[in-house]
C-alpha cells in the first residue's frame, strides 16, 4: 500500500497526461516522486491510502524535517511561501471536491475514476485559485488528459 497526498496522485496523472510514462529520480530533492509513480503507473491496482500529511513521496526529501515540508513555494500570490501549508490547502481541497478524507483507501485506478466524474475546470480553477490562469489551465489540460489515458490504458 502507498500511503500518498490526494495532490501528488493528481500530479502524477497530470505528468502523465504529458507524455511522462518513466519518471526519473529528482536528485535535487532526493524525493521518491519517481518511485511512487513508477509503481501507480506499472500496476493501475496499486493500493492508496491518503494523508494530508507526510507521504510515500516526501519521507527521503531533503525538504522534509520531522514530517514537515520546509520548502517555500515561489511565486505564490497569498500571504505564505510554506509549502506545507500550501501543500495541506490544496489537499484539504481536493478531498472536499472528491469526498474523501485522510486515510481514505481505494486503488490508483479507483482514485482515477472518481477524479475522472467529480473534476472539471471549474473546480480544478478553484483548487488551485491562488495560481495563475495560464498555469491552471495547462494543468486542467493536462490532468484530465492523464486520466482519461491512466483509465483507457486499464482496460
Amino acid at each position: 500500500m502507498v500511503l500518498i497526498k490526494p495532490h501528488h496522485l493528481l500530479d502524477i496523472f497530470k505528468l502523465y497526461g504529458a507524455g511522462i510514462n518513466f519518471f526519473i529520480p529528482n536528485h535535487l530533492y532526493g524525493h521518491d516522486f519517481y518511485k511512487i509513480g513508477n509503481i501507480i503507473l506499472k500496476n493501475h491496482n496499486t493500493r492508496v491510502k491518503f494523508t494530508s500529511g507526510p507521504d510515500d513521496i516526501c519521507g527521503p526529501c531533503k525538504y522534509n524535517v520531522n514530517g514537515k515540508c520546509t520548502d517555500t513555494v515561489p511565486d505564490n500570490p497569498l500571504k505564505y511561501s510554506s509549502k506545507d501549508y500550501w501543500n495541506k490547502t490544496i489537499d484539504k481541497r481536493v478531498m472536499k471536491t472528491l469526498s474523501i478524507k485522510d486515510g481514505t483507501k481505494m486503488t490508483a485506478l479507483g482514485y482515477c475514476v472518481l477524479a475522472m466524474k467529480k473534476l472539471n475546470k471549474e473546480n480544478i480553477k478553484r483548487i488551485w485559485n491562488e495560481r495563475p490562469g495560464n498555469e491552471t489551465k495547462r494543468r486542467t489540460i493536462l490532468l484530465l488528459k492523464g486520466l482519461k489515458k491512466f483509465s483507457d490504458k486499464a482496460r
